[in-house]
């Protein structure tokens, strides 16, 4: 008997795997044609193994393309899912071939591409000008997803072929140990969604022998929002999202319609940029307004954005969030993700920092409490509180214009309105201290306590003070 195995592979896994074993149920072979049995395997996951779903593993239609070894099409068979035998599982069975291959032929399998593909004249040159995927973008779960896969005819290979998926699966999960600042808010599985940003809206069933296809043009934002894993009501097609791979480890997806065009850096895979591939928590805080986080295909061990590889499984995994989100979409998109912690390092004498992982608020030396001298009554003391500034990390080159900067002083009892800030209105760049002044009311008899707030994206930094009237 001979047949051929029909494999899909699966999403690479860098952590330990919990291996899944499925009932397969036996299929009678026919014992004097060789059959096609095609293998779904389970996909390979980065962080976390995830066993492959039955959408994962569907076929609608699978096209087999026979070329002789000289590579000129010999025929071509449509097979409708109906008639593949174990549909769905990881290991599949195709029925006869019209005809039988010879030895050495090559046999091409493509699966759930657009209808109708041009097969006249196909060589196995321009498999990917002739069998389009959908110009979609992106699949969601429960979507049969379009794969390829090819090999010799020969009794050595066993008449088995691997189908790889065209797309890369994108999840998002809370941590088993989530440590969730208190700045954070309400940051829950529940209380989140995402969208995906800036990928590439096409790509190519056949993977290309140069790398990783570059697509034509950036696909719009998804229609719906994507939820956490561990959601109350997640399914898999509102909690999984499959795309195109890319290599965004270099390159960004075009918004105008022509080619993706590469990076001007010097060290592109390690350099942050807004149009980067990437995705956007956003935090439901009704009544209040949403917050918007950012997150990034990034690994922090090497340093390097990621490339999307087709048949991956990236899984975003959520292990502390220590602050606030940004206030708008725009901002969150405009600064690095939440989830790359840089170093930020402080060169000078400052004695307080408050930092999201990404930048940093900085102040330094200063007075804890403004004397206010009986002499300067009834006039308006305008005094030097501290010294502030913010400081980023190189690869930022600084804040990125509509970031939130501002600094504002309150009263925090005594006195209602003694104090108002005098100057800057706004943080200043990297080592460079600005004095923060603040001025005081002339009608003040007893002490008051006061507050600076800083406020930089998503960072808010109080330092307190006290005015103290010597009488």
């Amino acid at each position: 008997m001979r047949r051929i195995a029909f494999f899909v592979a699966s999403f690479f896994c860098f952590m330990a795997c919990n291996n899944e074993v499925i009932y397969i149920p036996d299929v009678p072979l026919n014992e004097t044609k060789p059959q096609i049995e095609l293998f779904l395997p389970d996909a390979e996951t980065v962080n976390v193994y995830s066993t492959a779903t039955l959408s994962e593993n569907t076929i609608d239609t699978v096209w087999v393309l026979v070329f002789n070894s000289g590579g000129v099409l010999q025929w071509v068979d449509t097979i409708a899912g109906s008639k593949v035998v174990r549909n769905g599982y990881a290991s599949q069975l195709l029925p006869q071939l019209t005809q039988e291959p010879a030895i050495g032929s090559r046999i091409v399998c493509i699966a759930n591409v657009d209808p109708n593909p041009t097969t006249v004249g196909v060589t196995p040159a321009t498999i990917n000008a002739n069998f389009r995927i959908q110009n979609k973008g992106y699949y969601y779960g429960g979507e049969s997803l379009p794969m390829y896969g090819d090999t010799i005819w020969s009794p050595a290979s066993g008449y088995t072929i691997d189908m790889t998926r065209a797309v890369a699966k994108i999840q998002v999960q809370m941590g088993t140990s989530v440590s969730i600042a208190d700045s954070a808010g309400n940051f829950s599985a529940n209380s989140v969604r995402y969208k995906i940003y800036n990928g590439v809206r096409d790509g190519e069933i056949q993977p290309l022998s140069s790398g990783l296809s570059l697509g034509a043009n950036a696909f719009s934002p998804e229609t719906d929002y994507r939820y956490l894993m561990q959601y109350s009501n997640a399914t898999e097609q509102n909690s999984s999202t499959y795309i195109f791979e890319f290599p965004s480890s270099t390159n960004y997806a075009n918004s105008g319609g022509g080619p993706s065009a590469s990076f001007s850096f010097a060290n592109p895979a390690s350099t942050f940029d807004a149009r980067r591939l990437h995705l956007i928590l956003e935090k439901d805080n009704t009544p209040d307004p949403p917050t918007f986080y950012r997150l990034d295909f990034y690994n922090p061990v090497t340093e390097r954005f990621l490339d999307i590889v087709r048949n991956h499984h990236y899984l975003f995994t959520i292990n502390r969030v220590r602050s606030e989100g940004y206030r708008t979409l725009a901002e969150a998109q405009n600064n690095p993700g939440s989830n790359i912690e840089y170093d930020v390092i402080i060169k000078d004498a400052s004695t307080r920092m408050a930092s999201n992982g990404q930048y940093a608020i900085v102040t330094t030396g200063g007075l804890d409490t403004l004397d206010f001298w009986l002499n300067d009554y009834p006039t308006i003391y305008t005094g030097t509180l501290l010294q502030a500034r913010y400081h980023f990390p190189a690869e930022m080159g600084g804040i990125v214009s509509g970031t939130y900067n501002n600094i504002e002083v309150q009263t925090l009892s005594g006195s209602i309105n003694a104090f108002t800030l005098a100057s800057p209105a706004t943080l200043s760049a990297n080592f460079t201290n600005v004095d923060i002044t603040v001025a005081v009311h002339p009608d003040l008899l007893n002490e008051t306590i006061g507050v600076v707030i800083f406020r930089l994206g998503n960072i808010t930094h109080r330092v307190p003070f006290k005015l103290h009237i010597p009488w």
